[in-house]
């Protein structure tokens, strides 16, 4: 086996649909650089370039929204991404609903909602990094099989980068924190 050395991102990405007000307007802006800071208590990040619009909603009312499209939501998703709410009033490109805070609107037709609290922004060379803890997270009903949230149902939409496209996920290959237990030594 040769390994190559590269500076390329070597795997998909979730995509998220960020949502706030700004100037008492809703916007949504789309980003592939988005995540988990940890699970307990509930911490997400969002890397914004400082010149995106959003930035001033999440910023002035320190919450914003955090939304995850299905495949099936691909061009709404990129479409708000692609145009600047300075712009074009992306208003009406989704259903919104709030939850117990309304700072921050969530979007009705993503199988995933979260609404977070701004805790912490980190400026990375040209990028704000948003730190929110997710304070309500709303799931589509007909996503939960057994309790639990069925990503096969939901088909989250995920991005590759380096290639510019768009993925959808494929199956279920283990169990985490089972799959290695055959490797530990008495």
């Amino acid at each position: 086996m040769s390994k190559v050395k590269t500076k390329l991102l070597p795997f998909p990405v979730p995509v998220c649909i960020a949502s706030a007000i700004i100037k008492g307007k809703v916007n949504f802006a789309t980003y592939g650089c988005f995540g988990l800071l940890s699970p307990r208590p509930l911490y997400v990040y969002i890397g914004s370039l400082e010149s995106r619009y959003t930035n001033i909603g999440i910023k002035e009312n320190r919450y914003f929204g955090v939304n995850i499209p299905s495949v099936d939501q691909m061009k709404e998703t990129d479409y708000v991404g692609l145009v600047s709410g300075r712009d074009t009033d992306k208003e009406n490109v989704f259903s919104v609903f709030y939850g117990e805070v309304d700072k921050a609107p969530l979007i009705e037709d993503c199988p995933v909602n979260m609404l977070c609290k701004l805790i912490e922004t980190v400026d990375l060379h040209g990028r704000d990094i948003f730190i929110g803890e997710v304070i309500e997270t709303y799931v589509n009903e007909e996503y939960i099989t057994d309790g639990k949230l069925d990503f096969k149902k939901m088909n989250p939409l995920l991005l590759t980068p380096v290639t510019a496209s768009y993925w959808e996920l494929g199956n279920i290959v283990g169990s985490a924190y089972k799959a290695g237990k055959t490797m530990i030594k008495p």
